[in-house]
């Protein structure tokens, strides 16, 4: 019995004299893996850290148009594909629009729509590039705009009160009022707003 147990001891201290690199390698990459896993995640921390601080840098209002697109190319160099990349396209577009360059405006929104899979950016891309189309006088291109968003109900109050903006630039007062009441059904709150649009398109 003695003797059995010894083999078997011997056989052990054998097979690992052998295979003491493999051992050795699996215990190195037991301890690296979790290691790895911890500074990637840190590293990511870091990189979302840096990229709040740079968009916080973005929505200062004091900022000159330079300095916006400085910040913005620093956001697209290293932090491309995260939310931070998207955020900024938006900014950089409602500064376009405010300053009527409508087709820099819409390039922004369409790689938003192109390159990004959450529903509620594409959403609100759609959204955006419709008040481009309304503001260039597209009636038709912006209705068939807001008809390209998926998921209309957390959108509806707007959608109804931008389509009863479009009939109403269009001169359809009957669909524009129709589209003015879906739109007050909705709407959570009074908007006086909304009330006046509804109220001149009445008979």
């Amino acid at each position: 019995m003695d003797q059995d147990k010894l083999d078997i001891s011997s056989r052990v201290a054998a097979w690992a004299t052998n295979n003491i690199k493999y051992i050795a390698i699996g215990a190195v990459i037991g301890i690296a893996i979790p290691l790895i896993l911890n500074y990637q995640e840190y590293k990511s921390e870091q990189r979302n850290i840096g990229a709040s601080d740079l968009y916080y840098e973005l929505t200062n209002l004091a900022n000159t148009s330079e300095e916006t697109y400085q910040i913005a190319d620093k956001i697209f160099e290293n932090h491309s594909e995260s939310v931070y990349e998207t955020l900024t396209k938006f900014i950089l577009s409602k500064k376009e629009f405010e300053n009527k360059n409508y087709k820099i405006s819409r390039k922004y929104l369409e790689d938003i729509i192109k390159n990004n899979n959450n529903e509620a950016y594409v959403s609100l891309a759609f959204i955006k590039i419709s008040l481009i189309q309304i503001e260039e006088k597209n009636y038709d291109e912006a209705l068939l705009s807001l008809e390209k968003i998926k998921n209309k109900k957390p959108f509806k109050h707007i959608l109804s009160e931008l389509k009863g903006d479009i009939y109403n630039f269009k001169g359809d007062r009957n669909k524009s009022l129709l589209h003015y009441n879906e739109a007050l059904e909705e709407s959570a709150i009074d908007n006086e707003n909304l009330l006046m649009k509804r109220n001149s398109v009445k008979d």
